[in-house]
C-alpha cells in the first residue's frame, strides 16, 4: 500500500534553489517509492501496478506530492536519530551543511528553504492547536512565534524591488510584530494563571 499523506500539503515551487532558469522536474513516483523502501517505510514496495492505479487515480503531481509528503516524514525521522547520535557524541561536524549542498542551494536559496521549513512547520502547529481539546496557551505561543519566524524569513527572501513581494515587506514585518506579541501575551496569561510546571502541562480537569 502506499504511505498516507504526512504534511496534509503539495509542496510548493519555492524559486531559484538551484542555479537553473527552471523548477527542477518532477521526481518520478517509482524513484520516491524507491526511495521510501531503503527508508525502511514499507513492509512491501508497491508495484508498478499499484503506482500505475494511484497515478491514475490522483494525477501523477499529486502521487508525487504525496509520496514526497511520505518521504520527507521517513527521511526526518532517520535525521532526528542519527542527529541526537551525534549531539550525545559532543561532535559537530558540519553535517546539517549536506541538506543545504544537496538541495544544491546557494545563499539565497537557504533562505528560501528556511522559509519553507518555517511555513511548514507554523501550518502544521495551527493545524494541530485547531484539534486540542485544551490550550493552556503553550501551543498557541508556539504557533504565534512561528508565523512571525515564517514572515521574517519570506523577507528575508525578497532581494531586489522588482520581486512582487517587495510591496508587502513592511506588512509582513508588521503582522510578524502582531504574532510576536501574540505569543508574548499568551506566555504571560499563562504564567499569570499558572503557579507550577504541573499545572502548565496539564490542562485542567472539568
Amino acid at each position: 500500500m502506499l504511505p498516507c499523506e504526512i504534511g496534509g500539503g503539495v509542496v510548493p515551487t519555492v524559486g531559484a534553489v538551484t542555479d537553473t532558469a527552471q523548477a527542477p522536474p518532477l521526481i518520478s513516483p517509482k524513484a520516491l517509492s524507491d526511495a521510501l523502501a531503503a527508508l525502511g517505510a514499507y513492509a512491501q514496495p508497491p508495484t508498478a501496478a499499484q503506482l500505475a492505479a494511484a497515478e491514475f487515480a490522483e494525477g501523477r503531481t499529486g502521487l508525487v506530492a504525496r509520496l514526497s509528503n511520505a518521504w520527507y516524514g521517513s527521511a526526518l525521522a532517520h535525521v532526528m536519530t542519527a542527529e541526537l547520535a551525534v549531539a550525545q557524541a559532543g561532535s559537530d561536524t558540519g553535517y546539517r551543511h549536506e541538506a543545504w549542498r544537496a538541495a544544491d542551494a546557494d545563499g539565497e536559496g537557504i533562505m528560501i528553504l528556511l522559509h519553507y521549513t518555517a511555513l511548514r512547520l507554523a501550518a502544521e502547529l495551527r493545524i494541530i492547536g485547531e484539534h486540542l481539546p485544551v490550550d493552556l496557551g503553550v501551543m498557541g505561543a508556539a504557533a504565534g512565534a512561528a508565523e512571525a519566524l515564517k514572515l521574517l524569513l519570506e523577507v528575508c527572501t525578497v532581494r531586489s524591488m522588482d520581486d512582487p513581494r517587495a510591496a508587502a515587506v513592511t506588512t509582513n514585518l508588521s503582522r510578524a510584530s502582531d504574532q510576536l506579541a501574540f505569543a508574548a501575551e499568551r506566555i504571560d496569561t499563562l504564567f499569570a494563571a499558572a503557579g507550577d510546571v504541573a499545572s502548565i502541562i496539564s490542562p485542567p480537569r472539568s
